[in-house]
This record gives C-alpha cells, sequence and structure tokens, in this order.
C-alpha cells in the first residue's frame, strides 16, 4: 500500500512539473488562452499538490516516521471564500482577456474547498464522537483521499471509457452508422430514444456501479488497520470528496473549452460551482455507504450490503437529474433541452443536496465504533462497563454504548 501511494505520488509531482514545460506555446487567443491556461496550470497545480502529499507521507511511513493525529481546526472561513471564487470564476469566464492567468488558482479553489471541508468535517464528527478509537493520523487522512482522487477515479475512467468505446460501438454498428473508430463523434447521428437510452445506460448504471464499488474498496485497503463500522464509513466519505475533487476539476476543464459542448453552458459558471459542492456531499455519502457495505461483507453483518445499492441509486439520481438540465451537451446530446426538464433537474439535485448535508452530518455522529483501541485494553484505561453490547442497533450501524461501572 506504502509503495503504490509513493509511485502515485511520484507519477503525479512528476506529470504535473511536465505539464509546467507547456506555457510557451500557450495560445494568444482570449477563450483558448483561458482554456489552455486552465488546463496547463490547473492540473499542473493538483498534480503537485496530490504529489506533494502523497510522496511526502509516503517516504515518512518508509523511512518509519509516525505520524501526527490531526488536530481540532476546521477552517470553516473557506465557506466564505467559496462565493467570492465563485463570483470571480463567473467574472474571468466572461471576459477571457482579462486576468486569464488568475482563473486556474480560481478553480482549483471552486475545486477544492466543498471537498476537503466535508471531508475534514466528517473526520472531525468520528473523531468527537469516537474519543476511545484510535486518533486519526494525516497519512491515513491523506491516504484515502488520494486513493479516491487518483486510484478510484483512474480505474473508474477505465471501465467507463471502455464502455463508452465498447457499447458505442456495438450501438453505432447495430443502427449501420460507421464513424470507424471515433465512437463519441458517431453518437450524435444515433436515433433520439437510443440516444437517450445509451446515454442514460452510461451515467446512471455503469458509472455509479463501478465507481461506487471501487470507493468503497478503500476498507479492502485500509482494512489492515483494523477499523470498525464508523472509521470505515468515515474511510468512504474521504475516498469519495478526493473522488468528487478530480472529477469536478476535469468537468471544469470542459465547461471552458470551446471545443466541448459543454462550453455553451460556461456563461452559466455561477451555477457549476453550486452544483459541483452538492457533489462532494453526494460523492462523499454514497462512498460512505459503499464503504460500510465492504464493512459489512467483512464482518458477515449483512444487513451493511444495502449500502452499496444505496450508494448506486443515489449517484445514478444525481446523473439524471444533471442529464435532465444538460442532456442536449452529453455523450449523443440527445437529451432533453427544455426550460421545464431543467427546473425539475434543479430541484431534483437541490433536493439530494441537501439531503446528502443532512444524512452526512446524521449519520458520522451516530455510528459508534464497536470497541475501543486495543491500546486503551492494555494500559488498563478501557471506559468503565462494556463499551459495546453486540448488536445494539443502530439505524445503520452499532453504538459504542459505555455502560456505567457499578460502585466497588
Amino acid at each position: 500500500m506504502v509503495a503504490l501511494a509513493l509511485f502515485a505520488g511520484a507519477s503525479s509531482f512528476l506529470t504535473g512539473a511536465m505539464l509546467l514545460l507547456a506555457l510557451p506555446v500557450v495560445a494568444s487567443d482570449g477563450q483558448e488562452r483561458l482554456f489552455q491556461l486552465n488546463t496547463i496550470v490547473g492540473s499542473a497545480l493538483v498534480l503537485l499538490v496530490f504529489g506533494t502529499f502523497l510522496v511526502f507521507h509516503a517516504a515518512s511511513s518508509l523511512g518509519r516516521v509516525a505520524s501526527r493525529a490531526m488536530g481540532h481546526h476546521m477552517p470553516w472561513y473557506l465557506l466564505l471564500a467559496f462565493p467570492l471564487l465563485v463570483g470571480a470564476g463567473q467574472w474571468l469566464v466572461l471576459n477571457p482577456g482579462s486576468a486569464p492567468w488568475l482563473f486556474p488558482f480560481v478553480n482549483a479553489g471552486i475545486v477544492a474547498i466543498p471537498s476537503v471541508l466535508i471531508a475534514l468535517a466528517v473526520t472531525r464528527r468520528y473523531r468527537d464522537r469516537n474519543p476511545w478509537s484510535w486518533p486519526v493520523t494525516w497519512r491515513e487522512w491523506v491516504g484515502a483521499f488520494g486513493y479516491g482522487a487518483i486510484g478510484a477515479v483512474t480505474i473508474a475512467a477505465i471501465i467507463n471509457t471502455g464502455y463508452l468505446t465498447g457499447a458505442g460501438w456495438l450501438l453505432l454498428r447495430w443502427y449501420d452508422i460507421d464513424v470507424g473508430a471515433d465512437v463519441l463523434r458517431g453518437l450524435p447521428d444515433l436515433p433520439r430514444n437510443a440516444g437517450v437510452l445509451f446515454d442514460l445506460s452510461a451515467l446512471s448504471v455503469v458509472a455509479p456501479l463501478n465507481e461506487e464499488f471501487f470507493k468503497g474498496f478503500i476498507v479492502a485497503l485500509f482494512w489492515w488497520r483494523g477499523g470498525s463500522v464508523a472509521r470505515c464509513f468515515a474511510w468512504g466519505v474521504l475516498a469519495g470528496t478526493g473522488f468528487n475533487l478530480v472529477e469536478t476539476f476535469i468537468n471544469s476543464l470542459a465547461l471552458v473549452d470551446a471545443g466541448s459542448p459543454a462550453a455553451d453552458n460556461a456563461s452559466h459558471w455561477w451555477i457549476f460551482g453550486p452544483a459541483r459542492a452538492g457533489t462532494a456531499a453526494l460523492h462523499g455519502l454514497a462512498a460512505g455507504f459503499a464503504a460500510l457495505a465492504f464493512y459489512g461483507l467483512f464482518t458477515r453483518q449483512w444487513r451493511f450490503l444495502l449500502g452499496y445499492p444505496l450508494a448506486v441509486v443515489l449517484h445514478g439520481n444525481w446523473n439524471a437529474a444533471v442529464y435532465l438540465i444538460a442532456g442536449s451537451a452529453v455523450l449523443s446530446q440527445a437529451g432533453p433541452d427544455s426550460a421545464v426538464f431543467a427546473l425539475i433537474g434543479i430541484a431534483l439535485l437541490v433536493t439530494l443536496a441537501v439531503v446528502s448535508v443532512a444524512l452526512l452530518w446524521t449519520i458520522s455522529g451516530q455510528l459508534r465504533d464497536r470497541q475501543p483501541a486495543s491500546i486503551y485494553r492494555v494500559l488498563g484505561m478501557e471506559p468503565a462497563g462494556r463499551t459495546t453490547a453486540p448488536g445494539v442497533p443502530l439505524w445503520l450501524g452499532d453504538r459504542m454504548k459505555p455502560v456505567r461501572q457499578a460502585p466497588a
């Protein structure tokens, strides 16, 4: 695991550094310059930051240097910075020649703030509600977040691309549409019904099924740490928010690419920022549910397996709502282009985002690990009485329920 983290971090750092070599050939045109700078500088910034953190913590682990426990500080001031960055991003998109060098940094802030805040908040909530569990270290936090951002994203991208290419080619052949190897170029030629069904199969079925599986897989990778139910949920949220950060950044590149169908929505940048903040909560919650499913599988507590279909349904409904809003610019471009459908989609997105935030707050505060850290038992510092009555039900888990010690 440490070797993989070191390899991923070194690869990310070197790729980010090499991207900067392309700066001298950036276009001079306003919109194209904005897109290229956002792609080169923004990608380099994301890759260099991830690479630095992963290499530092992986090298520290190999050198047997202990990682510090996370503190109690929460940068809530970022909540005030987020709308300011969204406003600045909107202005820069509408005026691409004004300060194109500033846009990649503004965009990185918009992309990162929701994911990082949710990841930190859930981690702090876990720590406050499970004081007898082993503290979450920065190395553990960065490892789970980085796995979602690099590992899960990479695997999901391969599977999603494979489905789009393979299933798209078969569908085009079925309708005698020959575009050679450029399958995506031929999708708009599909009949409308076939195009809509293909789009939804990719967005609301295949993508949620594989993405939630591999985000929840963080529990398998971290199982040696001995995490219980609450900690596994926290790991899932970390992987999900890391995944969201990178996915949001990739989507932001297409939004200002003049050659992309999504660029038609660039003038609505103020919608993109808050919408992707909603996906930070959605991805975090869905991955937390998927992580609970892996926990249930490994501990043979079968009721937790419900977490995986819950994650898939949540994710699939979110993507379907996005399709109602921007289906005419996605894949086959056969989706609806209607103000009524757009309003329905927006209402569904807002509902899912609010529900996701509420459930993240509630579940991270209600779940309890089944046992205190073993070090407390070794040192004779175990909480008074039996800390866990096996089978004490919580609506999604087991509550650690201290029992008052009888007087001597």
